[in-house]
């Protein structure tokens, strides 16, 4: 069983920041939304300050924000920006906050334009934070739903966007993602609602097109190919598997290895085993050391003796980039493999080097 959610929030406030930076960072590839992410955040930031809880924060790719906690959020980047250089690293991670703010739903900063544009006004940290979009975003939400399907006929991408969005929190939109995504299949050149189908499944959670989706994966089109595997890992579908498993002898080896990124990232229950009944496959030496590499990710220690494997045989170029991960595996011991772990830590240290350093017994 993949390492599960609850156990990396919980390690959120692991003494060592690399056991929660690793933490955080498979958090945010896989698009977690549970509530507790940002609250443990903010505790650690409590603890250990902004700098040195998450000394990479200000490059994750996602932060699930609460509505309960929006008040909070706006007055850390506040007080987490004011007086600060753009390069300080506590004036980046209010950057990242306001960010994540966002690209959420436009229900959840609707009622805080007034304060967005004062901070945004207050500091450089923010230039990416699209304004004027939130303000049309949240423009939409009082529009008449025939309005807004007004857009779909003459409306700019971005008003297709924004449409988009609006009528699928009110339940009105599958006529048009169903739409949408016919229009990416036919294979001539994408319409706007298209891409704004696309565009809107990798930003926003949307089960049940796993089959569409799915067959983009191996597109020529890198825009269309990498926003299709976003949107299923965001997805975090059982049914995602199924498919892959069913397709992944006849697809290429960009499909392989865009695949290999959905399961490794959406961390399912049943995610190892999968990888393991792919790994004979693989189209060539690189998608099988890709799916090693996605299997150690997992941390699957109920199956430790098919995680050391793929550990041992990994390349040790593909290890290297995944180091920082391996902090995780002492902690991850503890729980579920007490016993095992002068042995885990033997071919760790004989893998990466004798220089790696246990997280749990160095100092921060």
């Amino acid at each position: 069983m993949a390492i599960s959610d609850g156990q990396l929030i919980a390690w959120l406030s692991h003494d060592h920041p690399k056991v929660r930076s690793a933490s955080l960072e498979l958090l945010s590839n896989s698009y977690v939304c549970d509530n507790g992410v940002l609250k443990a955040i903010f505790d650690a930031w409590d603890r250990f300050g902004p700098e040195m809880a998450f000394p990479d924060f200000p490059l994750v790719s996602h932060i699930p924000i609460p509505d309960a906690m929006v008040d909070e959020l706006l007055e850390r980047a506040t007080a987490m920006s004011a007086g600060r250089k753009i390069t300080d690293r506590t004036c980046r991670c209010a950057g990242k906050l306001l960010e994540a703010l966002s690209v959420s739903e436009t229900s959840r900063f609707a009622n805080h334009l007034g304060t967005v544009s004062d901070l945004k006004n207050a500091s450089k940290i923010f230039f990416r934070v699209p304004l004027a979009l939130m303000r049309e975003r949240a423009s939409a939400l009082s529009r008449e739903s025939s309005s807004l399907q007004m857009d779909f006929d003459d409306g700019t991408p971005e008003n297709i966007s924004v449409a988009l969005e609006c009528l699928f929190y009110r339940g009105q939109a599958s006529k048009w993602i169903d739409r949408g995504f016919g229009e990416l299949e036919d294979g001539a050149s994408p319409s706007p609602l298209a891409m704004a189908t696309l565009a809107f499944a990798a930003r926003h959670s949307l089960p049940g097109y796993d089959q569409p989706l799915l067959g983009l994966v191996e597109r020529s089109n890198a825009t269309i190919a990498d926003q299709a595997t976003i949107a299923l890992v965001r997805a975090r579908q059982s049914q995602t598997h199924t498919l892959i498993a069913e397709r992944y002898p006849k697809l290429t080896r960009s499909g392989q290895l865009r695949c290999l990124d959905i399961i490794r990232r959406t961390r399912l229950p049943k995610s190892s085993d999968l990888l393991r009944f792919l790994l004979p496959l693989g189209l060539d030496f690189q998608v099988q050391d890709a799916t090693r590499i996605a299997e150690v990710c997992l941390f699957d220690f109920v199956a430790l003796e098919d995680w050391l494997e793929a550990f041992l045989l990994a390349d040790e170029k593909s290890l290297m980039r995944i180091e920082p991960l391996i902090a995780l595996a002492k902690p991850l011991a503890e729980r579920v493999a007490v016993t095992e772990w002068p042995r885990v830590e033997h071919l760790i240290r004989t893998r990466l080097g004798s220089s790696w350093i246990d997280p749990s017994t160095a100092e921060p």
